[in-house]
């Protein structure tokens, strides 16, 4: 008796969507600021199971089964280009009117999600990459792919008898998946299962076999310019992509940070749900990341115009880090070594140091051992009314820093009679700051709120 697939991998949540002459399953579940999940080769949207469960108590939950795959099947015209799948995922959002949200993907949807994100920055507040590919170098292809891609097999007799092996044999997708997880041990028997009956649904093995011989064009080189906060996960025994290229999406993605589980391997979802989406959503709510992320002094002021303080013209902002954001931590001193201790006292992720400079000299504040010092506790920036020095040296740095102006000699130590040392609140650039206010700099000047208008924006 032949299994109904529909009625099997389906339920009372489940939803078909008309694109592309397909109808796409789909489901949204939960309420809360959107996430959209998106599988990998050979899976479905079910692979997203365990984590849905707890995603839905806090976000809506969008996952999909992408075309030529699972539920939603081949497309007609045969064409599944990364191009032609960034085109579909946005229509099917717009479809949903979701135009804001966060997005995960694994492996393949970890390569349609990237790409997306850099396509479409406004839409997408932060990225999740498991395994993801888009590295297409030799060394980054799945072997299956590269068997595919044979020239031996992708002859006409050939291509379509090896889509006949592939399409049914449990014994098969049996191996993918023990190779796919780190510990075959954790694979359960339902989900080959899954994993076996939806990939034997008709059209499917050569959507795949399509797929897998698609021209693909490498856009990696554009990760350097996506500044949304990304966290990159990876499983240290994936089999499939190799290790190597997290630490390439690392180095890439200037505003990421990289989870690698050991002993694990290319389906963290599925393998140790619960561990990967607890970090997922510590991901999610840690605002630090915010502070990577480029945002417009001039879209804040015609959003936020009675939200907001604009600083008086006269700062400079001097380093290649010529934007940057975070919550405000103040002081007022005439003594930098009480500067270097505030510095010190914690790492400044998410953070800028307001300081009010009084002093009775033009004498530097700013100079290369301070900004040193920024940097190693990865503070956002520093802003002042004091004056800067060693200006060749620190404006080649990734600091943010803005100052006065530049002169030559250094702001001695006063004496014990004469020191000024005042913490949570500074005046600077004609603001009032308060610890826990917001600052946004960019080149055309200052911000500050008394709330963090990224949270607002995002809402």
């Amino acid at each position: 008796m032949a299994i109904d697939l529909f009625e099997k991998y389906t339920d009372n949540v489940s939803q078909f969507m008309e694109i592309d002459g397909m109808k796409v399953h789909y489901k949204v579940e939960g309420e809360g600021f959107p996430i959209v999940l998106l599988h990998g080769t050979f899976a479905s949207l079910h692979t997203w199971d365990r984590w849905t469960d707890t995603l839905k108590k806090k976000y809506k939950v969008i996952r999909l089964d992408l075309p030529g795959f699972a539920l939603t099947g081949p497309r007609p015209d045969k064409s599944y280009s990364v191009e032609i799948y960034l085109d579909f995922l946005d229509r099917f959002l717009k479809r949903l009117e979701i135009n804001k949200f966060y997005l995960a993907g694994s492996s393949l949807g970890g390569w349609i999600a990237w790409e997306y994100a850099y396509r479409f920055k406004e839409k997408v507040r932060r990225l999740i990459l498991l395994d993801a590919a888009g590295f297409n170098d030799k060394q980054s292809i799945p072997l299956l792919y590269k068997l595919v891609q044979n020239p031996i097999i992708k002859e006409f007799k050939l291509f379509h008898g090896f889509a006949e092996y592939v399409k049914a044999p449990k014994t098969f997708i049996e191996f993918f998946l023990k190779n796919a997880y780190g510990d075959a041990n954790r694979l359960e028997p339902t989900t080959t299962t899954r994993y076996h009956e939806l990939f034997a649904r008709k059209g499917n093995k050569e959507a795949f076999l399509n797929l897998a011989n698609s021209g693909v064009t490498d856009n990696s080189s554009s990760l350097k310019d996506l500044d949304t906060p990304t966290l990159i996960i990876w499983g240290e025994k994936d089999h499939w992509i190799p290790l190597a290229n997290a630490y390439k999406f690392q180095f890439s993605l200037p505003n990421s940070e990289l989870i690698i589980y050991e002993g694990v391997g290319h389906i963290a979802m599925e393998e140790i749900p619960d561990k990967s989406v607890k970090d997922s959503i510590k991901f999610l709510e840690n605002k630090a990341f915010d502070s990577g992320t480029k945002v417009k002094t001039t879209t804040l002021c015609d959003k936020f115009s009675d939200n907001i303080r604009v600083g008086e013209i006269g700062l400079q902002s001097i380093t290649e880090k010529d934007s940057f954001h975070g919550s405000v931590l103040c002081i007022k001193t005439n003594n930098r070594k009480v500067i270097f201790d505030r510095i010190e006292e914690e790492n400044g992720k998410g953070k800028v140091l307001v300081i009010e400079w009084i002093a009775d000299t033009d004498n530097a504040v700013i100079d290369d051992e301070l900004v040193f010092a920024l940097m190693h506790q990865e503070w956002e920036g520093i802003i002042t009314n004091g004056n800067y020095r060693n200006t060749e040296e620190i404006c080649k740095l990734r600091t943010g820093i803005m100052a006065n102006k530049a002169y030559p000699r250094k702001a001695i130590a006063p004496t014990e009679d004469n020191l000024i040392e005042i913490h949570y609140h500074a005046a600077v650039s004609g603001i009032e700051f308060v610890d826990g206010h917001f600052v946004y700099v960019d080149k055309d000047g200052l911000v500050s709120s008394k709330k963090n208008l990224i949270d607002w924006e995002n809402k």
